[in-house]
């Protein structure tokens, strides 16, 4: 009996520490849902609070989100406009009609547009306002689920730089083409500005809630541009008088840096659904994105190689009759009313744009060497200035370089292809007697305060070309603005260097002649290189020449000498 007695006494011992452990982890437990609640509800009562009134808000931004675009002095390219736009919300605007002639009377839309927006639409609608507004009207304050807030513009209305700063997805905010597109992982995702609504479990606003606008802080980088705002308003004003498609482009010949970059017809980069639809080529980058036959700038190229083989060129005289029979094939010169320029030299030849000598210089030397030296010189390849756009032109090589090829090659037609880019990149490494400093246009990634987070890569510079050849090449540049093609100058004359072309070419089936013009200055110390681009301009010195006196005419007013 004692012995089971006892068995009992152990157990019952067993069982009672079994209940205080069991108590003391109850206890323990309890304790932590306790500390828990409280850590929840006390202390983490801003943080979760926050989270829930996330899941209840709605947020429209007001900005693009993208950082800013800047010229090389930091002047804003993007950004620059701040305008008041009326937000609607569908789910909380009643569209009857005393509310939508109210949306007509600020907006300026039509009745039935608006209404059908508001009605049919489930998201955030944006309109922009009228200027002449009488802002202390009530309705105002009292139409619910309209808005007015300031909104800065992304791109500016005017398109200024519209083709190098290009257009965004109005979607997503990402960029498609241009800067925005190459460098939309610097551009996007900085700090923005968003309109924060907060609405009730039925998605109505709260009352007395309203909206705020909030910054979101997440990274600030901007893009410095080596764009000279001054230098790029110039030559948009100038090719824009023209009222003529085509392209410019002016680049620092001493650093490479391109300063200005135009390309017409402009575009409205509010309205790309409608471009996109367009037949036209307005969203083209005619600097970079098309390439043309470049004419009798490419007689650059062919004096380049002839000098290379045989300097005693420069000093032979050569007869025009006013045209070459090229196989079964007669070019004409300029000179062909008149009977040919009779006896002439080469560098006379070159500033008067004689079809007749360089189609004779081009035979002699072979049309596999001058296209050799076009490759050299940067033809067939893309500049690379960082824009995906890049066009790499074209030459002829192959079967295409046999027999009367020649003719053509000679004068820069038939399967010749140059971007204006290209072009100005020859003028620039010659101004500098043959060194070639690589055309550039983005200069650095900046924060929010401007200082430098990171330097943009530029290829080191190259001598590509005998540097008394190319000083040779730039006196013959010069004489053709004091005697020759370029004479339209007038008055700049004595300090310019150049070279004009006209190119005929064939777009939509209708015969065309594109006119060229690419030339420096000061001579006495080259700084600028500008090159203009004219498409079915007909005449390089009639017409592209003037566009350039103008150019300088104005840069040299404000002091870019």
């Amino acid at each position: 009996m004692s012995r089971i007695k006892r068995k009992k006494n152990e157990c019952s011992v067993v069982n009672i520490k079994r209940l205080l452990f069991i108590r003391g982890m109850s206890f323990c437990i309890f304790i932590g849902l306790i500390v828990r609640l409280f850590y929840i509800q006390v202390i983490k009562y801003d943080f979760y609070n926050a989270e829930v009134i996330k899941q209840r808000q709605i947020s429209i931004p007001v900005d693009s989100g993208r950082g800013l675009i800047l010229d090389r002095n930091f002047i804003p390219l993007t950004d620059r406009i701040e305008q008041k736009v009326a937000i609607i919300f569908p789910q909380h605007f009643v569209a009857n009609a005393s509310n939508v002639l109210f949306l007509q009377e600020i907006t300026g839309k039509e009745y039935e547009e608006l209404f059908n927006k508001v009605k049919n639409s489930k998201y955030t609608l944006e309109f922009s306002v009228k200027d002449d507004l009488n802002w202390n009207d009530r309705r105002f304050i009292n139409t619910k689920g309209l808005f007015i807030v300031n909104k800065r513009i992304r791109h500016d209305s005017n398109g200024f730089l519209n083709h190098v700063i290009g257009y965004i997805n109005q979607v997503d905010l990402r960029g498609m083409s241009g800067i925005e597109g190459a460098m939309d992982g610097v551009l996007s995702g900085n700090t923005g500005k968003s309109l924060i609504a907060t609405l009730d479990g039925r998605k109505k606003f709260l009352p007395g809630e309203g909206y705020v606008v909030a910054s979101t802080n997440n990274k600030s980088q901007n893009l410095r541009l080596t764009i000279d705002y001054h230098i790029q308003k110039i030559a948009e004003e100038v090719i824009d008088e023209s009222s003529m498609p085509g392209s410019v482009i002016v680049s620092d010949i001493q650093t490479g840096e391109i300063l200005g970059m135009v390309s017409r017809p402009n575009f409205d980069s509010g309205n790309i659904s409608y471009h996109l639809k367009s037949r036209g080529d307005e969203l083209y980058n005619k600097a970079i994105q098309m390439a043309f036959p470049p004419g009798s700038i490419f007689k650059i190229v062919v004096a380049i190689e002839a000098l290379r083989q045989n300097p005693l060129y420069a000093d032979e005289i050569f007869e025009c009759l006013g045209y070459e029979s090229v196989g079964e094939i007669e070019i004409k010169c300029s000179s062909y009313d008149k009977g040919g320029h009779g006896q002439i030299t080469m560098d006379r030849a070159f500033a008067e744009s004689c079809n007749c000598v360089f189609i004779q210089l081009a035979q002699r030397i072979g049309a596999g060497n001058i296209i050799n030296m076009a490759e050299q010189l940067g033809f067939n390849n893309i500049v690379d200035i960082g824009l995906m756009e890049e066009n790499s032109g074209n030459l002829p090589s192959g079967n295409d370089l046999l027999g009367p090829a020649y003719g053509n090659i000679a004068i820069g037609q038939g399967q010749i292809l140059a971007t204006p880019l290209q072009v100005n990149q020859l003028t620039q490494l010659i101004a500098n007697n043959g060194l070639k400093k690589s055309l550039y246009i983005m200069e650095d990634i900046v924060d929010n305060d401007y200082v430098t987070l990171k330097k943009s890569n530029i290829a080191k510079e190259q001598q590509v070309l005998d540097s008394e050849l190319a000083k040779k090449l730039k006196l013959w540049m010069e004489k053709v603005m004091l005697e020759g093609s370029g004479r339209h100058v007038e008055e700049f004359s004595n300090i310019t260097a150049g070279k004009t072309g006209s190119a005929e070419s064939v777009e939509n089936g209708q015969e065309v002649v594109h006119a060229w013009f690419t030339g420096y200055y000061p001579t006495n110390t080259p700084k600028y290189a500008v090159t203009i681009f004219i498409q079915n301009g007909r005449s390089g010195g009639g017409v592209a020449v003037p566009i350039f006196r103008k150019i300088v005419e104005k840069m040299t007013n404000l002091g870019y000498k």
